[in-house]
């Protein structure tokens, strides 16, 4: 694909540096010209906002023999060269995120060669070439055999937004959420599942009351068990028998017009295996 240099250029117009970026992209483009480039808002931690240029595209990684082209995307700061670029994960619908060393839950790319950043001697083809060779070590993403499996994936990013506060950078709407703290929290399963979403979300403390509905038809599966913490602020109750986990968040002010967040997910053993994982549990 030809590289639009006059168009990038005119995307660019805030940024400080902006000839040193577009010779830096024209450079890209020469090994990655499939990449495509926008101008769109991310969402910092603190629910800051900046229209930042980004481009997405996927990069070639050989592992175990094949080779599978990973989606991912970088979001350009108006200060680049002088700063890394944000580097994230783009999956599909059919992909799910291994978390590891160098992918967080959300997807978002650490590598060693975006902490040492320095310009001049740093440049994005160089941080693609370094992420290709961590991706052929670990690969970062996987197939979900079942959609049934991929909605998983949407109730583990939906707990990290509850439990973590960290804004998706795809959707507008958390940025009214980041800035509450939720009153009450209703977690309706049971098992392994039920205990590891009411402690993880106890112990960050986002709750005023914390209620865990557990559907199990008695206390095989462990969620009774966690009257042995003696929680603050937490409540257990019995439930209606059923196999599907809901999440009920409501604001902590009444009076302004709310609206729900609600999210179903049938429960499986893919998804306490994950939670399991993120939150360290036995």
């Amino acid at each position: 694909m030809e590289f639009d240099c006059e168009g990038v250029r005119r995307l660019l117009g805030k940024y400080k540096f902006r000839d040193l970026t577009v010779e830096e992209l024209k450079n890209v483009n020469t090994f990655f010209p499939h990449f495509r480039y926008s101008m769109d808002t991310y969402v910092f931690k603190d629910s800051s906002q900046k229209d930042l240029l980004n481009f997405t595209g996927t990069i070639p990684v050989m592992y175990q023999g094949n080779v599978y082209n990973i989606p991912v995307r970088f979001w350009i700061l108006d200060s680049h060269p002088f700063a890394p670029p944000i580097c994230f994960l783009k999956p599909t619908a059919n992909m799910g995120i291994t978390v590891g060393k160098h992918v967080d839950v959300h997807g978002r790319i650490y590598l060693p060669y975006l902490q040492n950043w320095s310009h001049p001697k740093s440049v994005i083809v160089g941080l693609i070439k370094e992420m290709i060779a961590k991706f052929q070590e670990e690969l970062p993403l996987y197939s979900l055999p079942s959609s049934d499996e991929a909605r998983q994936v949407d109730l583990l990013a939906y707990i990290a937004k509850i439990t973590e506060g960290v804004s998706d950078i795809n959707s507008k709407s958390w940025t009214s959420h980041e800035n509450k703290t939720a009153n009450k929290i209703t977690v309706v399963g049971s098992g392994e599942l039920g205990i590891a979403c009411t402690l993880a979300i106890s112990a960050k403390g986002i709750a005023d009351k914390l209620v865990l509905l557990d559907c199990s038809e008695g206390t095989k599966g462990g969620t009774m068990d966690l009257d042995i913490f003696s929680l603050p602020n937490v409540e257990i109750s019995k439930g209606l028998k059923m196999k599907w986990i809901y999440f009920y968040m409501e604001p902590l002010t009444r009076n302004e017009n709310s609206s729900e967040s609600v999210l179903l997910e049938k429960v499986s053993p893919l998804v306490k295996m994950n939670l399991k994982k993120k939150w360290k549990l036995s």
